[in-house]
């Protein structure tokens, strides 16, 4: 049987949006959480392009439940700071909210901080706004690494975005980008969604993976484990094969989990018990 260390399992608050983020630590210590994944959205951290909330505050409030911050997730699909911004105004903002994110990472003691390439005039050429996003990240990489901090970046879903939604676009961008500090993400619903599997993941980037996005599927949806198809089992079985120890953030942002975010997460966990080392 596969098996999974206890803290490459981390919890995410996006689908606690409706409460307070010591709702959402309380509930993760609850339910046997180590990690979590730390997404930088109202009301749990403000992060813009001015500046952060007090980092030393939320890493003081995050280790008095028993939880470590293993990777930072700003908002970076459904707010006003995009990476591949087309407007000028909306770059030079979206600029000062990365750079924001990335110290606020290295200062919650996170070697990871997730992003992705949605922005762009949809209308705009692709080649365009790829080359955008590789401009961008190669702005942002030596940031990162002052910082000592790692971009993982996923791929979406082409409802989400026009470029970087597959694997191979993905690979193309990093070799582009060619920094240390700039690596891999994969999300398993756009993973699923492009028609791609782990094992393809795996064989072409490699350790260049730093980070998933782990939830289950259709594979649409970010579902709990249980509610979608996705073969858990066997899915751990190749992270294992491959040697993959980095964390499993639980992405969940299907609305019918927001009413009841720490039940959704109750069972959620429940389904990784067996696997725990």
């Amino acid at each position: 049987m596969p098996y999974l260390r206890r803290e490459q399992l981390a919890g995410m608050g996006i689908h606690y949006m409706y409460y307070s983020l010591d709702y959402f630590l309380q509930s993760q210590a609850e339910l046997g959480f180590k990690t979590i994944e730390m997404w930088c959205g109202l009301p749990h951290f403000i992060l813009d392009d001015y500046g952060y909330q007090d980092t030393q505050e939320l890493k003081k409030k995050v280790e008095s439940y028993g939880l470590h911050i293993g990777v930072f997730t700003p908002e970076c699909a459904m707010y006003s700071y995009l990476i591949c911004a087309h407007d000028p105004l909306a770059q030079k903002h979206s600029m000062g909210y990365y750079t924001n994110g990335i110290k606020a990472a290295g200062e919650v003691g996170a070697k990871i901080m997730l992003t992705n390439c949605c922005g762009g005039d949809w209308k705009e050429d692709p080649e365009r706004t790829f080359d955008r996003a590789v401009q961008v990240l190669r702005k942002l990489a030596p940031v990162a690494e002052d910082n000592g901090v790692t971009l993982a970046v996923e791929t979406v879903r082409p409802e989400e975005s026009r470029v970087v939604i597959t694997l191979p676009e993905l690979k193309r961008l990093l070799d582009a980008v060619d920094h240390p500090n700039v690596k891999a993400a994969l999300d398993v619903t756009a993973m699923g969604v492009a028609g791609e599997t782990m094992q393809e993941w795996f064989e072409t980037l490699g350790s260049d993976i730093r980070h998933m996005h782990f939830p289950d599927g259709r594979p649409y949806g970010h579902l709990i484990w249980g509610d979608g198809l996705h073969p858990l089992e066997d899915y751990l079985q190749l992270l294992n094969d491959y040697h993959y120890e980095g964390y499993l953030g639980q992405e969940i942002t299907d609305g019918r989990y927001f009413d009841d975010p720490k039940e959704a997460d109750r069972k959620n966990i429940a389904a990784f018990e067996p696997y725990f080392k």
